[in-house]
This record gives C-alpha cells, structure tokens and sequence, in this order.
C-alpha cells in the first residue's frame, strides 16, 4: 500500500481517504460538475420539450443499474485517472435535464454510509461552500439549499436547490450508496437526477423515478 495526499493505493488501484472523498463527490454532483469533456463533446444546449419521458433500465460500469429516459440514448462514459467512474446522461432537447452517475473507489474500512458522517453532514457536502458562513448570490456568485434527505434502502437520498450567478436555480435529487466486497468496503456509488427549477412541477416524478432505480450489482 502507498499513500499520497488523500489517495491510498491498495493492490495497484487508488482509494481516496474520507478527507478526500467528500469534497471530489460534492463537486461532481454540483452544476458546474458536468463541465466535463464527456459532457461538452457529446452536449450542448437545446430548447426544452415539455414531454415527460418513458424510461428504461441501462447497466453501467461493473454492473450497477438505473432507469434513464429511452429516448435519450447512449449515456457516455469516462474512467478517470483516480479510478473514478463517470456516467453522464442528457435529454436532447434540455441540456439542463440530465442524469450523472458517480463510482468512486474507497478504502476497505468503509462498512456502511455511516463512515462518511451522518446524513446532515454528509448532505452539507453537496452544498456550496464558502469561507465566510452560507454562500449567497450576493456575495460568492453560487447558493445552494437542503429540501429534504432521508435514510432509506441502505442509502441516503437528497434534494437540494443549486443556483449560481447568472444560471437558473437548478433542482437535483442524489441516491447514494456504498457498495460492499465481503463485507469489506469497494465503491461510494451517487445517481444525480437534475433539471431547471421550472420544470420541477413536470418532471418531479421522472426525477424520484430514475434515482429509486439505483441499484448495485447483484441487487
């Protein structure tokens, strides 16, 4: 085993410590996480067609599952240098609709979420941080808001409103979940369903759909 930072390296793959993990998985899952290249090559901005979608079930990296919209096509994916795993999937007509999957390694330790902190700390990682108290627009150009989280299915689940200076509010909806090997922690494993404010009233129940339909490999 090597270390370097926040990164142990056990059996030659990287395994990121609690220090380091929390802040990599809130930055992923916040909106300017998909300014990524999978993101941008394969996406762009188009106008918005109010027609809620039929969805299907679409099997990632190693195995783990959830519903997109059929409509939508093939999620692109990207494996980072950290051992990261990143699934990203867009509606053609909204890029602001979409749906982001996270895999990311953690050390064996890890036996269940309540290794990350308890849902309230864990659930404040996925809001914008800033140096002097809660962020504002005013103030640091990005604000987030907690709606509501839960414990359930051996998961947590949030909602929390995301908005930064010049950009709509945005509404995202995050499963996570911790994938075991022999009891011994693997993967912290996220689903983010997101889409504009505006169109939350349309698109609540496809949002609970897709992130209920997260599930780990086996399950």
């Amino acid at each position: 085993m090597k270390c370097s930072g926040g990164v142990r390296v056990v059996d030659g793959l990287p395994s990121l410590s609690r220090r380091a993990l929390l802040p990599i998985l809130a930055a992923v899952l916040a909106p300017q996480g998909l300014d990524t290249p999978v993101f941008h090559t394969a996406f762009g901005p188009r106008p918005a067609l109010a027609v809620e979608p039929s969805l299907e079930t679409f099997t990632g990296p190693d195995g783990f599952s959830w519903k997109t919209p059929a409509s939508w096509g093939k999620p692109q994916m990207q494996t980072l240098p950290d051992g990261r795993q990143l699934v990203v999937s867009v509606d053609p007509n909204d890029a602001d609709f979409n749906v982001f999957f996270a895999s990311t390694p953690v050390q064996a330790d890890y036996s269940s979420l309540g290794s990350f902190g308890n849902l309230d700390y864990v659930g404040g990682t996925f809001l914008p941080q800033c140096p002097v108290g809660q962020c504002t627009l005013e103030r640091d150009g990005i604000a987030g808001r907690m709606i509501s989280q839960s414990a359930s299915r051996g998961g947590y689940t949030f909602e929390y409103s995301i908005q930064q200076q010049g950009q709509p509010m945005r509404r995202l909806r995050t499963q996570m979940l911790l994938q075991t090997e022999e009891g011994r922690g693997k993967a912290i494993v996220t689903l983010t369903a997101q889409c504009t404010e505006g169109r939350v009233g349309e698109l609540s129940p496809t949002l609970t759909a897709i992130i209920d339909s997260l599930a780990l490999p086996g399950k």
